[in-house]
């Protein structure tokens, strides 16, 4: 049973919606399209994916980088728990990277001191009068707090709050907190990237690869300076969606052109109130030639849900496309199709990419829809 609290944390970390029941203290928990857990001092809710935890570590590495992502996690798949083998792949790796030495770098710091370090910035010294003390200087820091270790102490710190880590990826987080004790933690870690990879940082790649993972899913809810629920959430449909724009702009690349995802929004109407954003668009010379929406649902029953068909008209309308491309992850054993709209030289085409199928057969099947629409668009071409 819940409390009105853990509802209300719930409700916050939008992994559920919660709504009270016909009875006081009872709840009805409706989860949708995203997964994760969220934890609080003695209760958890968890929400698994219906997608396998193998299948999804692979979306979400693939997303991040389709060259690294086999290494990334293939050793650790086996956990039935995504969280599970986030934690086991992560810190196998960062504790791979940091027994060969913690990265250093450069910080540059410029500060007001009592005592002489680094060069005197007399500029700045007399301009607040000549003062002797303190004196204004500026110096480079050889030192362990840099992003990259900051990022690693941070997702370490994040998934030492789970309460079901594996023993020996706990022990391995303890270890990088103890190997990198005197790096502070990141304040604020959404939206945080890691730096570009070089030849100094290329051992920490797959480590800082599978902590933006849990820094890009983790929250914490805090009340009166406390921590009041730990939170790690992933949308599939921003999963999904994240995996195909990936793949198919590196199925597209023979085919010339650039593959754009979430372009500036275009206006269906004349007075541009009506904005309308594409998950993905290819474009040649500043011309739209292909519009494609990836919608993280299973077509069952083989019919196509309306409101994503009257969406894709409204792309072909604003984008002058004769034709428009709707991307499910699953379907009803039914082969690729297209829908002529009436009235109009519209057409929307259907496509499956079954997300369960193997990971050779997944990707060649984006390999298929980029076919498909390089050719699509070459008969267009041709016909008029």
């Amino acid at each position: 049973m819940l409390s009105a609290d853990q509802a209300v944390a719930i409700e916050q970390a939008e992994l559920a919606d919660v709504v009270p029941g016909p009875t006081a203290g009872t709840w009805y928990v409706r989860t949708g399209s995203k997964v994760g857990v969220v934890l609080g001092d003695d209760w958890e809710l968890r929400v698994r994916p219906h997608l396998s935890v193998p299948g999804l570590m692979f979306l979400l590495g693939y997303s991040r980088d389709q060259r690294g992502w086999r290494r990334d996690i293939a050793e650790f798949e086996e956990e039935d728990d995504l969280l599970a083998a986030i934690a086991s792949g992560f810190s196998w790796h960062a504790i791979w990277a940091l027994e060969r030495g913690a990265l250093r770098g450069y910080i540059r710091h410029d500060e007001r001191r009592h005592d002489l370090r680094g060069r005197v910035l007399f500029g700045e010294q007399l301009s607040r009068g000549g003062l002797p003390l303190p004196v204004h200087l500026t110096y480079d820091e050889f030192t362990e707090d840099v992003l990259e270790n900051r990022i690693l102490r941070t997702a370490t710190q994040l998934l030492l709050r789970l309460q079901r880590v594996p023993i020996d990826a706990r022990r391995r987080l303890l270890r990088i907190r103890a190997l990198l004790e005197h790096v502070p933690p990141l304040s604020e870690w959404r939206g945080v990237t890691a730096p570009p990879p070089n030849r100094l940082n290329e051992r920490y790649g797959p480590a800082l690869r599978l902590a933006e993972l849990v820094l890009s899913s983790a929250s914490l809810s805090l009340e009166r300076g406390a921590t009041r629920s730990t939170t790690f959430v992933f949308d599939m449909n921003k999963v999904f969606e994240d995996f195909v724009t990936v793949a198919f702009r590196e199925a597209m690349r023979p085919y010339g052109g650039q593959v754009r995802d979430q372009v500036t929004p275009y206006s269906l109407d004349e007075d541009h109130e009506l904005k309308l954003k594409p998950d993905l668009s290819w474009w040649n010379d500043g011309r739209c030639l292909a519009v494609l929406d990836a919608k993280y649902k299973a077509i069952d029953d083989g019919v196509m849900k309306h409101p994503d068909a009257y969406q894709m008209l409204a792309y072909c309308t604003a984008y002058n496309l004769r034709r428009g491309y709707l991307v499910y992850a699953k379907d009803s054993g039914l082969q690729p199709r297209t829908h002529v709209v009436r009235h109009s030289d519209h057409e929307i085409v259907v496509i499956a990419v079954d997300v369960e199928a193997e990971r050779a057969e997944l990707t060649s099947s984006i390999r298929e829809l980029a076919a498909c629409v390089a050719a699509d668009y070459d008969r267009v071409a041709v016909a008029s």
